[in-house]
C-alpha cells in the first residue's frame, strides 16, 4: 500500500483500545509471564519466610503474628535482621507495598544489597522477553513457541546495546537532577516559608517535573524498541534517533497516549487500594488477591505496550517506509499489518 499524505492518522483512543484489544487476545502471553515472575519471586518468600520462622519459633507471639501485625515483635525482627530480612516491614503489607516502592523510585532511595540483585536480574528477564512480546503484539496473533523465543533472542542483544544508552540518562536523572530539584532548589525556596502546605505543593510540584523527565526517557525508550522490532532495525543508536523524530514530529498526541495507559494503571491502583488485603486475616485471601493485582498489572502493562505498537502501526508501519531489507510476509510485523484488510 503506497504512503499518501491523504491517508487517515492513528487516533490516540483508537490506539489505547487497540492495545487493550491485542493484550486480552494474548492470554497465553500474560499467563506465561505471570507464572515466570511468580517462580522468579518464590525463592525470595521461601527465604524470608524461613527468617521469620525461625526467629518466631513456637510462640504465643507466632500466633498472634499469623493474624495480625505485631509491631513489638517487627521492631525486635527488624533489629537484627540481615540482608533480605530487612525488607519485611509494615510497609510491604497490602497497598503499602506499592506505596513504598514509588515513594522509593521519587526519593530516590537505594535499593537493599540483597533485593538489588533480584531487581537487576528481573530487568534482564524483561529485557529478553520484550523483543517477543512486542513482536507477538505487533502481529496481532498467535505465534508458535520456537518463533516467539527466535524473536527474543534475536532482539535480546539488541536491547542490551539500547540500554546502554537509556542508562546513562536515567543515571543523570537520578544523581543530578534529583538533587538539584529536592535539596538546592527546594532548600532555596523554602527558606524562608511560614507555610507547610505551600511547602507541601512545591514538593508536588518538583516530584511533577521529576516524573514528566523520566516519562519521556521512558517514551523514547519504548517507541525505539517498537521502530527495533517493526521495522527489523538493527542499529539501536538509529533506532533511538528514530523514536525521536517520530515523538518530535506528533509530541502532543505520543505523550497522550502515554499518559492515557499511566492513567490506566493508576486506576488499577486505586482498585488495589480498595481490596488490598490488611495485616491480617486468612493467608490464602490475602495470597489470591495479591496474585490477581500482579496478573492485571501485567495485563496492563501488555496494554501499554501494544498500544504503542498499534499507535506507530497506524502511523508509518506502512510497506515503503519499512526499513531495508524489504519486509517479506509473513516475517514482518510491519508487512502483516499491512496485508491485513483494516
Amino acid at each position: 500500500m503506497p504512503f499518501s499524505p491523504d491517508r487517515p492518522r492513528a487516533t490516540v483512543l483508537g490506539a489505547f483500545l487497540e492495545g487493550w484489544r491485542r493484550a486480552i487476545v494474548a492470554p497465553v502471553v500474560t499467563v506465561s509471564i505471570f507464572v515466570a515472575t511468580l517462580l522468579f519471586t518464590l525463592p525470595l518468600a521461601f527465604a524470608l519466610r524461613g527468617m521469620l520462622e525461625t526467629h518466631l519459633g513456637q510462640s504465643m507471639v507466632a500466633d498472634r503474628a499469623q493474624w495480625n501485625w505485631d509491631e513489638g515483635w517487627a521492631t525486635e525482627f527488624a533489629s537484627q535482621a540481615q540482608g533480605l530480612g530487612r525488607t519485611f516491614t509494615h510497609e510491604m503489607l497490602g497497598f503499602g507495598g506499592t506505596m513504598s516502592i514509588s515513594s522509593g523510585l521519587l526519593d530516590a532511595r537505594p535499593l537493599a544489597p540483597a533485593v538489588a540483585g533480584a531487581v537487576v536480574a528481573y530487568v534482564m528477564f524483561w529485557i529478553f522477553l520484550s523483543g517477543g512480546i512486542l513482536d507477538r503484539l505487533a502481529r496481532a496473533r498467535p505465534v508458535r513457541t520456537h518463533a516467539f523465543f527466535a524473536a527474543c533472542g534475536v532482539y535480546f542483544v539488541r536491547f542490551l546495546r539500547l540500554a546502554l544508552f537509556i542508562a546513562p540518562i536515567y543515571w543523570v536523572l537520578f544523581r543530578w537532577l534529583h538533587p538539584l530539584l529536592f535539596t538546592t532548589i527546594y532548600d532555596r525556596l523554602t527558606r524562608d516559608m511560614t507555610s507547610e502546605q505551600q511547602a507541601l505543593l512545591l514538593r508536588g510540584g518538583l516530584y511533577l517535573i521529576f516524573l514528566a523527565a523520566l516519562m519521556l526517557v521512558s517514551l523514547m525508550a519504548d517507541f525505539a524498541k517498537v521502530r527495533a522490532v517493526v521495522e527489523d532495525r538493527r542499529s539501536m543508536l538509529a533506532a533511538l534517533g528514530a523514536s525521536l523524530r517520530f515523538i518530535r514530529r506528533r509530541p502532543l498526541r505520543t505523550v497522550t497516549l502515554y499518559l492515557l495507559n499511566v492513567l490506566a494503571l493508576l486506576v488499577l491502583a486505586r482498585l488495589w487500594l480498595q481490596i488490598a488485603p490488611p495485616g491480617w486475616g486468612p493467608t490464602w485471601r490475602a495470597l489470591l488477591l495479591t496474585q490477581l493485582f500482579v496478573l492485571a498489572r501485567l495485563w496492563a502493562r501488555l496494554a501499554f505496550i501494544a498500544s504503542e505498537v498499534a499507535f506507530f502501526q497506524g502511523e508509518l508501519a506502512h510497506a515503503q517506509y519499512t526499513a531495508t531489507p524489504d519486509p517479506i510476509w509473513p516475517e514482518s510485523p510491519s508487512a502483516e499489518s499491512v496485508a491485513r484488510p483494516r
